[in-house]
């Protein structure tokens, strides 16, 4: 892919080269012809006009190649570089998207991106400015050099507006791009959130406060359109100012027998290509001032981030894996400094359940993320069938865990991908019997085009409950040596949440089951009951062993059993 943007790169620059030296070659042709007109040589005139013709016919094709190759290498390095940043995304740590808004990196993936694709097709300047520029003043020289040194005079301010309204440009397009990442990071989240904003009747308010990025960010792009727009006008005033000076030099030279009428106006067209040459060269600082804004973010947001930590020595497997889990002395502190775990000790028997209790924040879910390696426990040991992690394939790990997470996520696809996600070449039979396990084949059945229904973006298209259904036929379908519940059937009704369990009991004597339970009714189903607070491990027992210790989990079940709390943890 490189190399056929770099092949289109240099097509393009050989033509606008090429278009650049016709551009120069006018002047010439100009001279020329109107020699001839005066000297009444008619047949000099037919010549030199057909010669005219092929020339600019010439011009034509080199322009049109210049814009279709630079065109499509911009339009090929913007697909490369979104498939790039895609991926580099997809390797980054679960740390790095706490930290992150979605809305921001789509923003840079879709604004930025475009913006250095439309910076591509420019770099033809980098070819015809300088010759326009260069060749122009040289032909002017071949002209005249007393009319050339009084034309000169304008170049250095010139130069000078050029390169302060660039540095200016750039600064203010960082601000443009990083307004428009935060305009996109609101949308997406009051989107996303579209129940709970109609449910608060907050439609007004919401609409107020993305108004109100909106105009941040077009105050910002007007910053960098004045700046802009403020610079071509001022580059032709002073070529103007400079040309007048041309014409009543030239003038003068031509009525003291100095200088040929149809030189002077050769020589008028030719400082015509240099400012045009210099106002190119203006664009070349402006829009890469704009360009070096979004790669600045391109880079610094996606492509500098330290990707997911791998170690190279672990890609240890276990050819048939029991699910046997062991964390010993297990400790962990956020890159932050917060600390989330301290001397987590338990084991969990293969084909065993247990129920990790626990209020907010006493560890459970940084439980989960360390048995998925997305982070590594600061202290101690975690052991899949007596294997230390940190030394088994993190993909290979990762796929014996099916994972059904309190917040479910389904995509925009059929109700058949979606339970397929993990396991894209399963057939029919398979995804239906994972459906029927998670007892949500029925109202499958019941949509209008079955498992080829297409739901809409997160699956709105459906009930909680149902979506949650969804989730777990998806984990069931992968087969998974452990099952990892994150309150699985917390959005379920009562008759739904009767049906999943029973399908989870069912499924949970064939492997080891991890709950993080937030409803004590859902932890007292678990052979075994791990209790949490503050990051240690205070409580472990069987529901009947810890309701006899009279202990922190026998307390909350008893207010729970009063009405004192609903349960929920």
């Amino acid at each position: 892919m490189v190399f056929a943007q770099r092949r289109l790169i240099v097509l393009g620059l050989l033509c606008a080269l090429f278009a650049a030296i016709i551009n120069v070659g006018t002047a010439e042709l100009i001279r020329r012809t109107l020699g001839a007109a005066t000297s009444g040589d008619t047949r000099r005139l037919g010549l030199i006009s057909l010669f005219v013709i092929g020339v600019f016919f010439l011009k034509y094709w080199f322009s049109r190649g210049q814009a279709y190759f630079l065109t499509k290498a911009a339009h090929r390095l913007t697909a490369d570089l979104r498939k790039k940043l895609f991926a580099k995304l997809q390797q980054l740590p679960i740390a790095y998207f706490h930290e992150k808004k979605v809305g921001n990196l789509q923003s840079i993936l879709t604004n930025d991106v475009s913006v250095v694709q439309s910076g591509l097709p420019l770099i033809r300047d980098f070819v015809d400015s300088p010759v326009l520029v260069i060749g122009g003043i040289g032909y002017m020289f071949f002209v005249s050099w007393q009319l050339t040194l009084v034309s000169l005079l304008a170049i250095p301010p010139i130069a000078y507006v050029i390169l302060t309204t660039s540095r200016k440009v750039r600064r203010d397009q960082s601000l443009v791009q990083q307004s428009l990442g935060e305009m996109g990071a609101m949308m997406q989240e009051s989107l996303s959130g579209v129940r709970v904003v109609k449910s608060f009747a907050a439609e007004d308010r919401e609409t107020l406060r993305f108004g109100e990025r909106v105009e941040e960010n077009f105050a910002d792009n007007m910053r960098v359109v004045r700046r802009v727009t403020r610079l071509r006008p001022l580059v032709e005033f002073i070529g103007a100012v400079a040309v007048a000076g041309i014409l009543w030099y030239g003038g003068y030279l031509v009525a003291h027998g100095a200088l040929q009428v149809e030189g002077l106006m050769a020589f008028i067209f030719a400082v015509d290509r240099v400012v045009r040459g210099a106002t190119g060269l203006g664009n070349i600082g402006n829009i890469m001032g704009q360009v070096r804004a979004a790669v600045d973010r391109i880079y610094g947001e996606v492509l500098d981030a330290q990707s997911e930590a791998v170690d190279e020595n672990a890609t240890l497997t276990i050819p048939n894996p029991r699910g046997h889990i062991a964390l010993e002395d297990v400790g962990f502190v956020y890159p932050d400094g917060t600390r989330a775990l301290e001397g987590v000790r338990f084991e969990i028997e293969p084909g065993t359940s247990v129920a990790l209790v626990g209020g907010s924040g006493a560890g459970k879910s940084t439980l989960a993320d360390l048995l998925l390696k997305f982070y590594q426990p600061t202290e101690g040991v975690i052991r899949f069938d007596g294997v230390d992690i940190s030394q088994l394939d993190t993909r290979w790990l990762r796929e014996q865990f099916g994972v059904v997470p309190q917040q479910t996520l389904l995509f925009a696809g059929t109700v058949a991908e979606n339970i397929a996600f993990g396991k894209p070449d399963a057939t029919m039979e398979e995804i239906r019997e994972a459906a029927a396990r998670a007892h949500a084949l029925e109202f499958i059945e019941s949509m209008p085009n079955g498992f080829d229904t297409v739901l809409g973006e997160r699956g709105v298209r459906l009930s909680g409950g149902e979506m949650q259904r969804i989730a777990i036929a998806r984990a069931l379908l992968v087969n998974p040596t452990v099952l990892l519940l994150d309150e699985a059937t917390s959005a379920l009704d009562a008759v739904s949440e009767k049906k999943v369990q029973e399908a989870l009991e069912q499924v949970m004597h064939e492997r080891t089951t991890i709950v993080i339970a937030h409803r004590l009714t859902t932890a007292a189903r678990a052979d075994r009951i791990v209790v949490l607070h503050r990051g240690r491990v205070v409580e472990m027992g069987s529901h009947e062993e810890l309701m006899k210790q009279k202990g922190y989990y026998a307390t909350m079940y008893q207010a729970f059993s009063e009405g004192i709390f609903d349960g929920n943890l």
